[in-house]
């Protein structure tokens, strides 16, 4: 007992530390058809609450030395009610920015301790809960004040000074059964538009329905990368349906005779109840989209 015992808390000691060494992860999204070339910075599962100012500060970082043209915000802002200024806080340095958002569960529900036996032997949503607790609309009305597009549960369209087109399809949190599907845009069928798609959890449904829809990229969060996980084993559970290899990072997503690309980040925080992270460092994600021309 005890030789497992002192690793497991070794692991959960560094999981301490390391959840509050955030970094930046960047990707070649190369798309076979002719698309703007663009590049998108991903901010997800800030999970923020008192005592998480660090990850605001890497943010301003961030905004102040990195250059990107689009800012993807794909949920679970909140780690409570108390969270409400640091979100502010977080999103101040971006909103001059072109972005577009989708909401999680805990933009809308505060978060609830768990049994961790539980939590990592099955992957079944928690149990609904209809009245919000958290102020996410204020969250909203900032963002859409500064133009960034509402993809939960709609489609939109963005033009990107300097860039070009995109067209927007999203959902709402799949992990609470908020998902629900939407025509695209007429902008979505025009030549020279990327395609891009947008959920906070990404469930194997909502993934496969957005690549039958046709995008060229899918951005999600939600699995914190495993939040847990082992080196060179990865991470132990998604918290959702898909499978562990796609927890975090970019891959190739395939529904019946199509393909489009997902990058599911390992987004920034965790939950107050849980404040480790153990082989999945936080992250923001710099995602370089740009017509393949070929390549692939």
């Amino acid at each position: 007992m005890g030789a497992v015992v002192v690793p497991g808390a070794a692991a959960l000691a560094w999981g301490r530390v390391e959840r509050r060494l955030p970094v930046v992860r960047r990707f070649e999204v190369p798309v076979a058809r002719p698309v703007p070339e663009v590049t998108i910075l991903q901010i997800s599962d800030l999970h923020l609450f008192p005592g998480q100012e660090f990850l605001v500060d890497f943010l301003r970082r961030v905004a102040a030395t990195e250059r990107f043209d689009v800012v993807a915000s794909t949920g679970d802002n909140f780690g409570g009610p108390d969270g409400a200024d640091l979100v502010r806080e977080a999103y101040a340095p971006f909103l001059d920015r072109p972005g577009f958002f989708v909401l999680g569960s805990n933009d809308y529900y505060s978060p609830v301790r768990k049994n961790w036996g539980r939590y990592l032997t099955r992957s079944k949503g928690p149990r609904p809960r209809v009245v919000p607790d958290l102020p996410w609309t204020p969250m909203t009305r900032m963002m859409a004040d500064a133009g960034w597009v509402d993809l939960s549960n709609r489609a939109g369209d963005l033009e990107v000074p300097g860039v070009g087109a995109l067209s927007l399809l999203g959902t709402d949190d799949a992990h609470i059964h908020r998902d629900r599907y939407v025509d695209p845009a007429p902008s979505w069928e025009r030549e020279g538009v990327l395609r891009l798609g947008a959920t906070h959890s990404p469930y194997t449904r909502v993934v496969s329905a957005l690549t039958r829809r046709g995008a060229d990229l899918i951005v999600a969060g939600h699995t914190h990368g495993g939040q847990i996980g082992l080196p060179g084993f990865g991470a132990l559970i998604t918290n959702c349906d898909i499978p562990r290899r796609y927890a975090k990072g970019l891959s190739q997503w395939h529904s019946q005779g199509r393909a489009s690309w997902l990058h599911v980040s390992a987004g920034l925080g965790t939950s107050r109840y849980a404040r480790v992270r153990v082989a999945t460092r936080p992250e923001v994600s710099l995602l370089h989209v740009f017509p393949a021309r070929g390549r692939l």
